[in-house]
């Protein structure tokens, strides 16, 4: 479908939008903010609201029919309205971002989902291919990936979204995260049963999968090297818990014809939400140690989702120098995590309890602001950052969202010293 005049003009008004906010002082003082937080840097706590699902609950309906109008209205629009509604502490680029259309697919494989209506894609099972890893180890073929010929389908996307708004914003080539989640691979093909007892029934065969998988990321990551399909990834760029990429530590050459970049210039992602059920023991043989392959390339990692890390973290965690920034979900100790992190370079990035909002009837703001002094008091001497995510309802309330971030911000206050 061709972009419309009505389309071009939607797209035209958000750009001198985001292009007025990304211009203000406040958000170069709040770029040294995130900068020292993602240096190691305890001082200012920072507090971000994201939540995926909400959409008809708290946006207005995207205008653009054309689906690329319509993902660069979705990227301009939303951050101008969280950062106009929730006044929190993220950042408006002075530029719009098009991504690099490199990908690899675990196994070769195509999962299904199902699920009930009306859930935003968050509520959902995949349908199961695997029922015994020796009877069915052939669904485990080699993971195919592409790059896309480098940067030149990644440049032909980025010339398109400046044809509409290049003479008002900057467009930019996205810096890919690196990214592994090898147990979230096997549990699109088998159930949670089945991967705990393949790991005890077949475990040279277990053994044999992983490493099959690694190498195949390894593989991948060696052709975007080769094929100069990488870019910086310490700015604006989002780690996958909805978090920023600013630092100091890693290089940002401004743009692609500098020199070619290597993974050890980069930002990796990983969890673990599949395996909370075994042992360290068994976590450590059967994925960390393949895992850590991967990221010990990476110049620095990102860890976890709502999995509690503190299991994990004198066996595992503590093992990766690289390390630097860490989910504290609220299954963790957070106590622990505070005496584990405090006088290291690493983020404290917690993630409230989502169910005072989504959930309780009434958003019980005494109950919620002894939740957040206990994560502050917990976190004090860490570099702390607070990223409100999966939210689901706002029990009709957007509000609540709001009052979240200024309660965040009263606890940073009162007990962050």
């Amino acid at each position: 479908m061709a972009i419309t005049s009505k389309e071009r003009d939607i797209l035209r008004e958000l750009a001198k939008r985001q292009a007025e906010i990304a211009a203000l002082p406040l958000m170069e003082s709040r770029k040294r903010l995130w900068y020292d937080l993602n240096d190691g840097k305890p001082g200012q706590p920072l507090v971000t609201m994201e939540f995926h699902g909400l959409e008809r609950e708290v946006y207005k309906p995207l205008q653009c029919e054309d689906g690329f109008a319509r993902s660069l209205e979705a990227q301009m629009e939303r951050q101008l309205f969280k950062y106009e509604t929730f006044k929190d502490d993220r950042v408006i680029p002075g530029y719009v971002m098009t991504g690099i259309p490199n990908w690899i697919h675990p196994f070769e494989y195509r999962a299904s989902t199902y699920g009930p209506k009306g859930t935003s894609g968050m509520g959902y099972m995949f349908k199961h291919a695997v029922h015994d890893l020796e009877a069915d180890s052939g669904l485990f073929k080699p993971s195919p990936f592409g790059v896309d010929g480098g940067l030149e389908g990644a440049k032909r996307q980025k010339e398109a979204a400046e044809e509409i708004i290049g003479d008002i914003l900057p467009v930019r080539i996205e810096g890919r995260i690196v990214g592994f989640s090898p147990a979230y691979a096997f549990i699109q093909m088998m159930d949670m049963e089945t991967m705990f007892f393949s790991m005890m029934d077949y475990p040279e065969l277990f053994h044999k999968i992983m490493r099959r998988l690694t190498d195949d990321h390894l593989a991948f990551l060696d052709a975007m090297e080769t094929d100069g399909a990488l870019m910086p990834t310490n700015d604006s760029n989002r780690i996958a818990m909805d978090s920023y990429c600013f630092t100091n530590d890693l290089p940002n050459f401004g743009d692609e014809t500098k020199r070619a970049l290597k993974i050890s210039d980069l930002w990796g992602y990983t969890n673990f939400q599949e395996t909370v059920g075994m042992s360290v023991e068994m976590f450590d043989e059967f994925f960390f140690s393949y895992t850590k392959e991967v990221f010990s390339r990476c110049g620095l990692f990102s860890y976890g989702c709502c999995e509690p890390v503190h299991t994990l973290w004198e066996k595992c965690l503590s093992k990766m120098k690289n390390l630097r920034k860490v989910s504290i979900s609220p299954w963790c100790d957070e106590e622990y995590m505070g005496e584990a992190l405090r006088g290291k370079k690493i983020v404290y990035h917690r993630k409230p309890f989502p169910n005072f909002i989504a959930v309780d009837e009434i958003f019980d703001e005494r109950a919620f602001l002894e939740h957040l002094k206990k994560t502050v008091m917990a976190a004090r001497g860490c570099p702390l950052e607070i990223t409100f995510r999966d939210i689901c309802s706002v029990r009709g309330e957007p509000g609540r969202l709001t009052r979240a971030v200024e309660l965040a911000r009263e606890a940073f206050a009162r007990w962050y010293k």
